[in-house]
């Protein structure tokens, strides 16, 4: 399958024929000594480009965790080990942990081509095999996920305004009751007044 790739402006053109495939590359995991190889999905084929970009929702669409803030911007409290990380999971159902690096500002991992006999191996012998993307087909333009964000939103804006509502009637209620224990006190001030007063009187 092949499909036209547009730039981000119309004055870049388009580049026509672009093959959808399933592309393989190779990490290998600098602490752990192993190699994983890496299977994106639905992937676009430009053989001009020296670099892989990722889409960073399509992998979260296959339960990849993309956590793309580097630490630099994060407040020292809210780094961990998986902060400006890509973290996924194995075909043996165990933890792939990617740190990410800085080129500039633009982050970044280290891959390289994988051998056949690597991609090969589906039985994980020498290296491990990770699915990042959907093996189910991706459509950039589907709709599904954006009316589901905008949906999310709008019921994340409703609890936080009956939250606030109940905020607000919270501390009504608890003006209220001090002014009326304000005045109940008050009243039984000006009572024992008027008892000595009439006690004095006689």
């Amino acid at each position: 399958m092949t499909i036209n790739v547009n730039g981000f402006m119309e004055g870049l053109g388009t580049v026509p024929d672009v093959k959808i495939i399933t592309a393989a590359i190779a990490y290998d995991d600098p602490e752990a000594w192993h190699t994983y190889i890496l299977f994106y999905h639905n992937a676009l084929y430009i053989p001009a480009m020296n670099r892989h970009l990722l889409n960073p929702n399509q992998m979260r669409a296959n339960d990849v965790r993309v956590t793309e803030t580097p630490l630099v911007l994060l407040p020292y409290d809210l780094r961990n080990k998986h902060s400006h990380s890509i973290v996924a999971t194995t075909e043996l159902h165990e933890e792939l942990h990617i740190p990410l690096q800085l080129e500039g500002v633009t982050s970044f991992f280290k891959t390289r081509l994988p051998t056949r006999a690597e991609v090969e191996d589906t039985d994980n012998r020498t290296c491990t095999h990770v699915h990042m993307t959907p093996t189910s087909g991706w459509d950039p333009h589907d709709t599904t996920m954006a009316n589901h964000e905008a949906s999310l939103r709008a019921a994340m804006n409703n609890e936080d305004s009956y939250a606030r509502r109940r905020i607000v009637q919270a501390v009504t209620t608890e003006i209220e009751n001090k002014q009326r224990i304000t005045r109940e006190v008050e009243a039984t001030q000006g009572e024992k007044q008027e008892a000595v007063q009439l006690c004095a009187d006689h």
